[in-house]
């Protein structure tokens, strides 16, 4: 028996004066101290899961520059000046809302895989944003992509990709888990989005002759932030 109660009587009266409140057993400690415990872990879990995190900066790296146009080979639209272009917008648009922002690169010059990583490496309670635009052979292929490597990163993937796709109404090319260098090798949260193929010629259009439509790329990446990180 788990429980036991006790009760206080006058002397030689059979009406309880009081009833003691039920007090358990050493056992009955042990399992409410245990259920106790397991309840608080899984409260924390579920809180790390579903609560919003607040990133203080986040480092928004723009794809190629310099010497490294980027796309695929033989692709007439360059990629360099147009990730370089949405990473500056979105920039601005993540300070207007308060974050502190760190870009790898603001201008047309090159960058090594390992110096971006290093910028995002070095920065406490941070997230890195990789922008890029697609490109392959087939000039019809098209659609949104965003990457990731490490778990942790998976919900800003997920949050950032949900937004793209509203923003540009292009095909689900879906999340992917991939081992691309600066995902791969930046500790904090960090993901790689391709809003687009610059080889298929309705979306190069569309990004390189409309200065809009890059404003809406940029904040759907900001929303997405905000929908993780806020």
């Amino acid at each position: 028996m788990l429980f036991k109660y006790f009760e206080q009587r006058l002397p030689g009266s059979k009406i309880p004066l009081a009833i003691r409140p039920p007090f358990p057993n050493p056992l009955a400690r042990l399992a409410m101290k245990k259920s106790g415990f397991l309840l608080i872990q899984f409260l924390a879990v579920l809180l790390l899961a579903v609560a919003p995190v607040r990133a203080v900066t986040v480092v928004v790296d723009a794809g190629h520059g310099g010497h490294d146009r980027g796309g695929a080979p033989g692709q007439r639209v360059p990629e360099k000046p147009y990730t370089l272009d949405v990473a500056l917008r979105l920039a601005s648009t993540l300070r207007e809302n308060g974050f502190r922002v760190l870009l790898t690169r603001d201008g047309d010059y090159f960058v090594g895989l390992r110096e971006r990583c290093e910028v995002a490496n070095a920065q406490p309670n941070a997230i890195f944003v990789s922008v890029h635009f697609n490109g392959a052979p087939r000039t019809g292929a098209d659609g949104v992509e965003t990457y990731y490597y490490w778990p942790q990163s998976a919900a800003l993937a997920q949050a950032v990709h949900r937004r793209l796709l509203a923003a540009t109404g292009l095909e689900d090319r879906h999340v992917r888990q991939r081992g691309f260098f600066v995902i791969r090798r930046s500790r904090p949260p960090a993901i790689l989005v391709e809003p687009g193929f610059l080889s298929n010629p309705e979306d190069a259009a569309r990004v390189s002759g409309s200065p809009a439509y890059r404003q809406r790329i940029a904040d759907a990446i900001a929303r997405g932030i905000m929908d993780r990180y806020r």
